[in-house]
């Protein structure tokens, strides 16, 4: 079994490849510098491309054609022109040169069709695949990707030599050049498990780069030549100030590190700005750079906080936190983290290298489905086929080696190659075998296969086994976030997000699921049925989601009707890489409608950030408007707090250019998704509140009607109703507990039938309500109800109670009206 092993850390500022072999981690050299590091930044000079540190050296001389932070708009539609080429490069491109660069670090590249390249553990499946598209532009076969704080962990667990006998909580803080991660990590004596993560994909180091232009640079630069509007202008695209941007960038990035080191740097300023020349030596203090960058290190630790206690632990119960990634060498990050949390912080591993070198062990492990000819060491041709499976790292000092052998009458033997174990001549049976075999403690240990015929003659060896003892196992990739599929919610006259797959589920997943049809599709017609998964909460509305896969079909597509509430087969994959496949069989057409979806980028416009904003202000501002009314302060206050930060969103969109060349209007565009997320949570949390009230009144009601004596024989059902209220109402699932309120509704009807008699509490109950759509039928049923009363004629009562019930204005049809077939997927 031929593995992966070569792996590469894709970063924002900087990016690695790696090599496993043998049980040892290998970090190739840059053959030009010797450096391990590649800075992912791209230049063009006419027919020439340039990349890495000579890239860099550009941005001084040629910015306009340098291209750096692409990792930062992966998964969009944005674009960089180049104006030496006079072409538009996308991120998913110019990753790919990266990718081609890094390849070059490898002598013998005919080896080199397979890696895994890691990705921050909050991209998005549209980002995720962004990276897979670039690992084959690049001229890879095969793409697996995997998760930093994973890789990172990896690393940590297998140089740290930690003799760990009981199951520990760790917590890996991963702050790199574009990307931040947070994860839990449960280890133990033989393998690591991702219980949760968070993080922000435009929180880095770059954002400490550009607060420092922003707040420090830019201020003293406008304050002496006297001009204003210089940090608008320098990130515009159309800017007479072309470059300057990225090049004040990397004096900020050089600023940065100096001042990791020492209490204060100085950078050399030489510009032309309206015709004028401006040399500066600009100074610049620790105690200034922390003073602008303090908000971004406390955001991390909201994280670090959020992933502690949405897990129910106490910081005590967290052994240790371990840092990675080229921004947390920042002395105020350590310092911050201590403050805040009391955890042991845990800086021993390299944070520049950690990610690839966890990488490659997680590269050595991973089989290729890639094969060539020297991927194939196979002493003899043999029509005997075999299957082997058995881990490639262990902590354990033996190791389960099985293999499934087509043939009959067949031995075999398994010997370690370095003479220290033999199993002897063994029979198959039963089509295959299962050895254990023992391991040298803390070596690459690698072992032959001999399949024999029954004279012992060699049919097929296979000396390709290699387990390294003493190195972790990873519990596969955890998923990121919620994976959905939007239905029709009859009852409530809205679509909502239903769960197909929960955030932490262990990578690849599988599903079949059964829905029937909403509403009738028929043969020809233009009418419709949708298919929508979608990534994100599964308690929040379908607009706050990321559509990650989408099919529609109408009855133009259709051999037979599609009538309302026949069944529909879905079946639904994720492989670890995130690519989503949907299967969708129609049994009463006899049809299959399929797809694979690797969507690898999405378009953001400011009009668009603006247009959500408002679409949610509006039901903010009324909701804030009805809370104050009611005097409920505390949520009044919640809500305001989440206008404001809509409002300032809209601000900042304000002050960007349509061309402005950082990535601000992503930033913005991930901040409006969280606060719109927020706002479902809040209005959520109220609805399921109210829900509840609701439950409690329903079952008080069912509950007195069951404790008469002659409703005894209903207490069983009752019971039975209210046997797992407890997991319902703390599920916080609206849709859960109104079903539950419809059962006790249905049971209180049934006993309140039983006897007319019952019906006159309803009369009296309808007597004070006021809106009938007949007022005059409405008041002769009234005193037709008050003569049945007096002769206790309580059948003919019961008639009259149902005639005054059909009176009543039905504000459930009316949102049935409003919600019509167009609206509807057809699931439910």
């Amino acid at each position: 079994m031929k593995t992966i092993n070569f792996a590469i850390d894709l970063g924002t500022t900087n990016s690695l490849i790696a090599n496993y072999n043998n049980g040892a981690v290998k970090i190739y050299n840059n053959p030009l510098g010797l450096k391990q590091t590649l800075p992912s930044c791209v230049a063009f000079r006419g027919n020439r491309t340039i990349i890495g540190d000579k890239a860099l050296d550009y941005l001084e001389k040629d910015a306009e054609n340098v291209c750096m932070l692409f990792k930062r708009k992966m998964g969009t539609q944005e674009t960089y022109f180049i104006p030496s080429t006079n072409k538009e490069m996308s991120p998913i491109d110019l990753s790919s040169l990266i990718l081609k660069e890094l390849k070059n670090f490898v002598t013998d590249t005919d080896q080199l069709q397979t890696a895994v390249i890691t990705i921050p553990a909050s991209f998005d499946t549209i980002q995720s695949n962004a990276t897979k598209k670039a690992g084959y532009l690049a001229g890879f076969k095969e793409v697996v990707l995997l998760q930093e704080p994973i890789a990172a962990c990896l690393a940590f667990a297998n140089q740290s030599n930690l003799d760990i006998e009981t199951s520990k909580n760790w917590i890996v803080y991963d702050f790199g050049g574009g990307t931040f991660d947070v994860a839990l990590v449960e280890v133990n004596d033989r393998e690591l498990k991702v219980i949760d993560n968070e993080g922000d994909n435009f929180l880095g180091g770059a954002d400490f780069d550009n607060l420092i232009v922003e707040k420090i640079i830019v201020p003293k630069i406008e304050a002496n030549a006297n001009i204003t509007n210089l940090w608008k202008d320098i990130k515009s695209k159309s800017s007479r100030y072309k470059g300057l941007y990225f090049e004040l960038l990397k004096k900020a990035e050089e600023a940065k590190k100096e001042l990791s080191v020492y209490p204060e740097t100085e950078i050399e300023i030489d510009i032309d700005i309206k015709d004028d020349n401006i040399f500066e030596q600009i100074v610049i203090t620790r105690a200034e750079f922390e003073a602008v960058i303090t908000p971004k290190v406390e955001q991390t630790i909201t994280f670090i906080k959020k992933v502690i206690s949405q897990n129910q632990l106490l910081n005590s119960q967290i052994e240790r936190l371990i840092l990675i990634g080229g921004s947390t060498y920042v002395p105020l990050i350590k310092q911050r983290i201590k403050e805040e949390t009391g955890i042991l912080v845990d800086s021993s591993i390299d944070p520049t290298s950690a990610v690839v070198d966890g990488a490659a062990y997680f590269a050595g492990s991973k089989p290729t489905t890639i094969e060539t000819e020297k991927t194939i060491v196979v002493e003899e041709e043999s029509s005997i086929d075999t299957q082997i499976f058995y881990e490639q790292n262990t902590r354990d000092l033996e190791e389960l080696i099985t293999c499934k052998v087509s043939g009959t009458d067949l031995k075999y033997r398994v010997t370690r190659t370095d003479g220290g174990y033999d199993s002897g001549i063994k029979i198959i049976q039963n089509g295959g075998f299962a050895e254990f075999v023992p391991l040298l403690k803390g070596q690459l240990n690698q072992f032959k296969i001999q399949v024999l015929d029954q004279q012992l003659n060699p049919l097929k060896t296979i000396n390709t086994i290699a387990i390294n003892q003493g190195s972790y196992n990873v519990l596969g990739q955890p998923l990121p976030i919620d994976i959905c599929m939007e239905v029709d919610d009859i009852d409530a006259s809205v679509t909502r997000l239903e769960q197909i797959f929960r955030k932490g589920s262990i990578l690849p997943l599988k599903k079949k699921i059964y829905k029937t049809a909403s509403k009738t599709i028929l043969k020809d017609s233009d009418a419709n049925l949708i298919i929508n998964i979608v990534e994100g909460q599964s308690k929040g509305l379908p607009s706050s989601g990321l559509s990650i896969g989408y099919i529609e079909f109408s009855g133009k597509d259709l051999e037979e009707d599609l009538i309302k509430g026949t069944d529909i087969e879905i079946e639904l994959e994720i492989t670890e890489s995130r690519d989503l496949k949907i299967n969708v069989y129609l049994q009463a057409c006899d049809q299959e409608f399929k797809n694979v979806f690797s969507q690898s980028e999405r378009t953001i416009s400011i009009s668009k950030i603006n247009m959500e904003i408002n679409a949610v202000l509006s039901d903010v501002e009324y909701l804030i408007k009805e809370q104050v009314e009611e005097e409920n302060f505390e949520y009044s206050n919640k809500l305001e707090q989440l206008r404001v930060g809509l409002i300032e969103i809209q601000i900042e969109t304000t002050l960007l250019n349509d061309d402005d060349v950082s990535d601000k209007k992503y930033q913005l565009d991930d901040q409006k998704r969280k606060l719109i997320q927020t706002f479902d949570t809040l209005t959520r949390n109220k609805v399921v509140a109210l829900e509840i009230e609701e439950y409690n009144i329903s079952k008080d009601s069912l509950e007195w009607e069951v404790n008469k004596e002659e409703n005894e024989k209903y207490r069983p059902k009752y019971l039975k109703v209210i046997a797992n209220e407890k997991e319902v109402i703390n599920s916080g699932d609206k849709y859960l507990i109104r079903a539950k309120i419809k059962e006790l509704d249905v049971l209180f009807n049934s006993i309140i039938q039983s006897s007319d008699e019952n019906f006159i509490s309803y009369f009296f109950g309808l007597k004070y309500t006021s809106g009938f759509t007949d007022t005059k039928k409405a008041d002769k049923l009234m005193k037709q109800g008050d003569e049945a009363i007096e002769r206790k004629d309580y059948k003919s009562l019961k008639h009259i109670v149902y005639a005054l019930y059909a009176l009543l204005p039905d504000r459930e049809k009316e949102k049935q009206k409003q919600f019509k077939d167009d609206s509807k997927t057809g699931l439910r």
